[in-house]
């Protein structure tokens, strides 16, 4: 792998003598660089110790004051009357406070997801489906018991319970959501090169009609590697536009050394 690694890289002109690769071992050069596009996810999860400070204001900000006489007292939700309350919303996510005696998910938007608390039971209702149910007593003690008025007359207290009790949850159920998070992380990046390198592939084949469909797919991939590796740092680095505009014309030029080579080579068979 190395080999084509630095071929693609240095010498592009050489990634032809590699046109018979296997299949096979073309997919696992692209995985391999797929999973470095996905690093900064995986290093995200990693270090994670808690919401950061930015995200417990943005979070702040949109919460719903909830007027109404409500509590989550002992694991239970407790409030004077019937009420159904969107106590925070975010672009895709909800949170509910339903004190209905009954629950009727038809109520909810089916486009998103909502997490929705009733009597002693939270609700995961992802688009349009009742996905999981989870005791309230499950949750860290600080979760257990919510007292909504204090967002009013004691919000530095209620902030700080309510952060530190997401905080030890997130924390206790990192393995799970950070697993899911990196996996499907790692799947997009997969799906992402996967088209651009077919895409590519096929607009060469068009170019080449003479070279199969799978040595143009191999050639592709291996002249990726320099826009593979640009977005690899651009994911880790966050690097200046200007500093990858320049490596996307070096990356280019690259593609071209090589398309100039397959020409020649086809002019001389000629």
């Amino acid at each position: 792998m190395f080999n084509r690694v630095r071929d693609s890289l240095v010498y592009p002109k050489e990634i032809l003598k590699y046109r018979k690769d296997r299949i096979l071992f073309v997919l696992f050069y692209l995985i391999f660089f797929a999973i470095l596009l996905s690093s900064r996810t995986v290093i995200d999860v990693v270090k994670f110790d808690g919401l950061s400070d930015v995200y417990k204001a943005s979070i702040e900000e949109k919460m719903t004051v909830v007027s109404q006489d409500c509590e989550i007292l002992n694991a239970e939700l407790i409030c004077t009357g019937d009420h159904l309350i969107m106590a925070y919303e975010e672009s895709l996510f909800s949170i509910y406070l339903d004190s209905n005696s009954s629950i009727h998910f038809n109520t909810y938007p089916s486009d998103k997801y909502s997490l929705i608390i009733h009597d002693d039971q939270i609700y995961f209702y992802i688009f349009g489906i009742n996905s999981l149910t989870v005791p309230l007593s499950d949750l860290p003690l600080k979760l257990q018991n919510i007292n909504f008025s204090d967002q009013v007359n004691n919000p530095t207290v209620f902030y700080d319970n309510l952060f530190s009790g997401v905080d030890e949850l997130l924390l206790n159920y990192k393995t799970i959501w950070g697993t899911i998070t990196i996996v499907t992380e790692i799947l997009i990046s997969i799906i992402f090169y996967l088209i651009f390198t077919l895409v590519s592939a096929w607009f060469m084949k068009i170019r080449y009609k003479v070279i199969s469909f799978k040595e143009v797919f191999v050639l592709t991939t291996y002249s990726s590697t320099s826009l593979f590796v640009i977005l690899t740092f651009y994911s880790m680095l966050e690097l200046n536009l200007i500093i990858i505009i320049i490596l996307l014309v070096i990356s280019f030029r690259q593609s071209g050394i090589m398309n100039r080579e397959i020409e020649r080579r086809l002019k001389k068979k000629c």
